[in-house]
């Protein structure tokens, strides 16, 4: 019997794979993902450090910071926000890619560990996030960085919480970073009438069976007058925003977002970089041996390095 949806041999480990949908399988399934990013091998070309912020409410977070070994600083930056439906913990592909990109794109990769849902329900994480970005900008010269050369990028919901804070910082007339990265974000509400929502509701490591549970967990407060913030695509203006790199899989319930996104992004002048992969499931870039997964790598290292100009001509 021919699979219902036909991917690459080396993404049929993905099938089994998909988010929990209850707050005791998020749990159990963050420890194991602790554990996995504790172990995870990579690229030694950057050492890695940690720090901790505070936050707007006084609590701390984490940011974990790559640093290739051979740049001359101050260097630019990429602050990363991982996904994961904004409940799980980032996995040894976060920490993976991240060293990839810092060691290939050199440049500093600061991923910041926001509060995750159930226990801290939007907009905490966003504000985090948001934090995190300011953090980076007002403290560039303790950590090396050119502070003119700091982009913002994020997988998944971490591609939700990239665009969320790319709007933030230009209302709130805050500098944007110079370049977004987007993989595979989500960026309308469960209700949007997309086709790729309506076709893939049973697809591996998410679908759109998950949005329910998102809604119950992550907004269980509501949206506190934030929608065009949680919903990106809600937005009535993209002026002023930086140019957008953006990353979909092709079976994939958000593949729409990002597509429709590049649209909208294109339409009111915006510089966008869309690479659609093919015979993909979401969160592909986490088998690192793929071909896919090694253009795309190869994609995002060349687009940050046109965003910062260090390009080879």
């Amino acid at each position: 019997m021919k699979p219902k949806y036909e991917v690459h041999k080396e993404f049929e480990i993905l099938r089994p794979v998909v988010m929990p949908l209850t707050p005791f399988g998020i749990w159990v399934t963050n420890r194991g993902l602790d554990l996995t990013w504790f172990l995870a091998p990579y690229d030694h070309r950057v050492r890695i450090s940690r720090m901790f912020m505070p936050v707007r409410d006084g609590h701390k977070i984490k940011l974990t910071i790559f640093t290739p070994k051979d740049v001359a600083e101050p260097m630019p930056g990429l602050v990363y926000f991982c996904g994961g439906g904004f409940m799980m913990s980032p996995s040894f592909a976060h920490k993976r890619n991240a060293a990839k990109m810092a060691a290939e794109a050199r440049c500093k990769v600061i991923i910041a560990h926001y509060r995750l849902a159930p226990s801290h329900p939007f907009p905490e994480g966003l504000h985090d996030c948001e934090d995190a970005f300011d953090f980076v900008l007002r403290n560039a010269d303790i950590l090396s960085l050119d502070p003119k050369r700091i982009a913002m990028g994020g997988d998944s919901a971490g591609g939700t919480l990239t665009a969320g804070v790319t709007l933030l910082q230009r209302d709130e007339n805050e500098q944007r970073p110079c370049f977004a990265m987007m993989m595979y974000p989500a960026l309308e509400r469960e209700s949007a009438d997309f086709p790729s929502r309506k076709k893939y509701f049973d697809t591996p490591m998410f679908n759109t069976e998950r949005f329910a549970f998102i809604e119950k967990h992550y907004y269980k407060n509501g949206y506190q007058e934030m929608e065009k913030y949680a919903f990106p695509l809600m937005t009535r203006s993209y002026e002023g925003l930086p140019p957008f790199y953006i990353e979909t899989a092709e079976f994939d319930c958000l593949h729409d977002d990002g597509l429709i996104a590049a649209d909208t992004l294109r339409n009111a002048g915006i510089e966008v970089t869309l690479v659609e992969t093919k015979g993909t499931f979401h969160g592909y870039d986490a088998i690192e041996t793929s071909p896919v997964t090694k253009d795309c790598m190869r994609r995002r290292v060349a687009a940050l390095q046109k965003a910062f100009g260090t390009a080879e001509k």
